[in-house]
């Protein structure tokens, strides 16, 4: 259960390893030049939303792409290890060749030395909790399997496309409704 405030979420710039397709994980992959400069296009987009702090995951993609966001914002920045990507064990630097992996993970078939998922979710979704506690409406910079027990708590798709460096507002259901909406910016 997600705490019915508004927030933003965006995913870090793209990876080399993201265009090879390989699990990136908890490995500290950089971003590459095109994932900065999506991270530029992301804080132009963002320029004139109502963000109050930045709340990323401590590996570098996300943090990166946090630190372009907040170079004109200049809110409070606050790094957080439960927004780190989930841990792929033995799947991590490995292509992904398999499509049914992340579902199945998801439903409970974790692969060797990886974070379950249901361990994972909480984690997050306790981070996001933590943020959406605070006064304001905060932007949440992490990872594309982050969103996923977050649309799960929402009851949106997880599946949405989430590309790299694309900025989406979740609003809480309005009265009445029990629906958030995911809008992209």
């Amino acid at each position: 259960m997600l705490i019915e405030k508004p927030f933003y979420f965006l995913r870090h710039g793209l990876t080399d390893w993201n265009k090879e397709k390989r699990y990136q994980g908890q490995r500290d992959i950089p971003l590459n030049d095109e994932g900065i400069q999506q991270a530029y296009q992301a804080q132009a987009l963002l320029k004139n939303e109502d963000i109050t702090a930045i709340y990323t995951s401590t590996l570098s993609r996300a943090k990166k792409t946090a630190e372009i966001i907040n170079e004109i914002r200049n809110v409070p920045l606050v790094e957080s290890l439960a927004l780190q990507e989930c841990h792929y064990g033995s799947l991590e630097g490995q292509l992904k060749t398999d499509p049914e992996v992340d579902a199945n993970w998801r439903k409970g078939i974790t692969p060797q030395g990886a974070e379950d998922y249901l361990s994972f979710s909480a984690r997050v979704l306790e981070a996001i909790n933590t943020a959406l506690n605070n006064d304001g409406v905060p932007l949440i910079v992490a990872h594309r399997a982050v969103f996923w027990p977050i649309a799960e708590a929402i009851n949106i798709p997880y599946n949405i496309d989430l590309g790299n460096a694309c900025p989406v507002l979740m609003h809480p259901p309005r009265s009445g409704n029990d629906i958030w909406n995911a809008e992209f910016i």
